[in-house]
């Protein structure tokens, strides 16, 4: 058999090895960090590039890989305290387009396959170190996880990251773009998954017991108010008794970092502001709940 027939004839449909409380934190995970990246990647490449997770699956190294785009470039990511490998490939018809809507160059049509010019490698470099800082920030946590871009893989398929029989968890996200969509491949090993806290192993095997149906309900109807903090400034008290109307305070929070929404001075979800009408919104990125 070809390679290019046992890529053809891959096999995702296998029951998956992540599942219940796992498969649930990877799928909050993944869904947080593509909008987080979303909203980085506007900055650069403008509001006409959309991503959005279609599904995950699982396999061998072996396996994911000879699925990989070729040609292609992928971001190799360090992440959590351990730094485990993890893979964001993209096929090189996607960075192209990618590099030419930042230049303002794109065309109605997929680019022409060529190779990057040394100048375009470092806007690629650019969109992917975002990728990391997304990953980071769109961790479920109140403290962002650490997640750094390692290097710049050209055609991942012939890499060799992962060990051929590791078992590794994939995830498709489909990138819509003016002249058509298509996909990119996150890879990441499952034991690495297990060293951050995604598996079931941790799951309580006890049920919880239930409050009495009339309790519950009548719980529910109990107001409470919910504070959206926007950020933080220090400043000495001779500062601020300077402070004066039209002053700017210089907050801790940074544009693209999402806010923290706290019940009773507790943390329950991170999001962003937004517009609904003439109110101030906020939209929910992150749960932090129970």
């Amino acid at each position: 058999m070809t390679t290019s027939e046992t890529a053809t004839n891959i096999d995702f449909t296998a029951p998956r090895r992540l599942t219940g409380t796992a498969n649930r934190a990877l799928a909050q995970w993944n869904g947080t960090a593509t909008a987080v990246l979303q909203e980085f990647w506007q900055s650069l490449v403008g509001n006409r590039i959309t991503l959005e997770v279609a599904r995950t699956d699982s396999s061998v190294a072996q396996k994911a890989q000879q699925a990989l785009p070729d040609p292609g470039y992928a971001a190799l990511l360090k992440i959590g305290p351990a730094r485990f490998d993890g893979m964001v490939a993209f096929s090189s018809r996607i960075v192209l387009t990618l590099v030419s809507e930042m230049l303002g160059t794109l065309g109605e049509e997929w680019p022409a396959s060529r190779d990057l010019t040394p100048a375009e490698l470092s806007l690629i470099e650019l969109l992917f170190g975002e990728i990391a800082r997304a990953f980071s920030q769109g961790w479920p946590e109140v403290e962002a996880l650490p997640v750094e871009l390692g290097e710049i893989l050209v055609r991942p398929l012939r890499s060799r990251v992962f060990q051929p029989r590791e078992n590794l968890i994939r995830s498709i996200v489909v990138i819509r773009t003016p002249v058509g969509e298509e996909a990119f491949v996150i890879l990441m090993p499952q034991a690495g998954l297990a060293s951050i806290g995604i598996d079931d192993t941790t799951a309580s095997s006890v049920p919880r017991q239930s409050a009495a149906p009339q309790m519950r309900a009548l719980t529910e109807t109990l107001p409470i108010t919910m504070s959206v903090s926007l950020g933080r400034a220090s400043l000495s008290l001779g500062e601020m008794h300077q402070l004066t109307v039209g002053d700017v305070l210089i907050l801790d929070q940074s544009i693209g970092n999402p806010l923290e929404a706290q019940i009773s001075g507790r943390l329950h979800f991170l999001g962003h502001a937004c517009r609904l009408g003439q109110r101030q919104g906020f939209r929910i990125l992150v749960s932090q709940k129970d």
